[in-house]
């Protein structure tokens, strides 16, 4: 392909309005699809009907820029403000195309798009940081992170939490795994049970997260709970200490992680992703059970049927 022009990824050809798009000839030819300034017709975004779209390397930098100005204009605008569905396509936005690169410049403005997420938190660098190790590390926990976050503040935002809340929550959310990068690939990837001294080793990761988020020196004590403790139960029958007073934080977490997998990755005696009503039942026997908070699962589910 021609060096001097770039592909554009199609989920974000509407946001390059400013910029003149090409397309190639079957003789490898670059002509104009769109002029600068001119947005594409709605019908056609909506039906996908255009060629595979580039921009010239020259407008890179620009292009890069302008991407992010708008995709943060819309992700300010909506995140506090609208519902379920919304908060999922900004966060999966962010997790699954700004860390791939749009335009390969996108490490430079992410910090701008968490800022919008968190403000005030200067610990931007540290979130981009491990948002990045958590992608390099696996995909699927990248995945589960971004799936936390969002329930994570949809939960937040259903309950009106204060900003300061949401903050820390959402921060709680994004480094509740951070310990799992410390583990050996092959206990977090394996798709086959894992040993009696493999599962130990899994365990630790509570711990190993704990020190790391308490020695980094830049968040809330709370967050640094959140790691060491999601994977605890009211009943005392969790890890990594068999604790029953569990900070609300990682009841949270813990609750949201319990419900996660069952719905997003089919972790469940199916071995399939479940309805979310379904979840839920499976998930309402664990709080019978006594290992989660019955106000905290009602809330949660309020939450999901908003």
């Amino acid at each position: 392909m021609n060096k001097d022009f770039i592909p554009v990824k199609r989920s974000q050809i509407p946001l390059f309005k400013d910029f003149p798009l090409f397309y190639f000839s079957k003789e490898n030819e670059p002509l104009l699809y769109k002029k600068e300034g001119e947005p594409l017709k709605d019908p056609r975004i909506r039906n996908g009907q255009f060629p595979e779209l580039f921009i010239r390397a020259s407008d890179r930098g620009k292009a890069s820029k302008a991407l992010y100005k708008t995709m943060n204009a819309y992700l300010s605008e909506t995140i506090f403000s609208q519902g379920y569905v919304y908060i999922k396509q900004a966060l999966s936005t962010i997790v699954q195309e700004a860390l791939e690169g749009p335009l390969n410049v996108s490490g430079k403005m992410l910090p701008e798009t968490l800022e919008i997420l968190f403000q005030g938190y200067s610990e931007n660098k540290i979130l981009v940081k491990s948002l990045a190790k958590l992608s390099s590390y696996s995909d699927q926990l990248a995945d589960h992170t971004v799936n936390i976050l969002f329930l994570t503040m949809q939960f937040c935002i259903f309950h009106h939490y204060s900003e300061a809340e949401v903050k820390k929550l959402g921060v709680s959310a994004i480094l509740h795994d951070i310990g799992c990068t410390k583990l050996p690939p092959e206990i977090y990837n394996t798709k086959t049970q894992l040993s009696d001294t493999q599962f130990k080793g899994h365990q630790s990761h509570t711990v190993k997260g704990y020190r790391t988020i308490k020695n980094s020196a830049s968040f809330e004590p709370e967050i640094a709970t959140v790691a060491l403790e999601h994977h605890e139960k009211l009943d005392g029958s969790g890890y990594p200490k068999g604790i029953t007073n569990i900070s609300e934080e990682a009841q949270l977490i813990g609750l949201i992680i319990s419900y996660e997998p069952l719905t997003y990755r089919g972790t469940s005696r199916h071995g399939t992703p479940q309805k979310p009503f379904h979840s839920l039942q499976l998930l309402k026997n664990e709080v019978i059970a006594g290992k989660y908070s019955r106000r905290m699962f009602v809330n949660f589910c309020s939450c999901l049927s908003s």
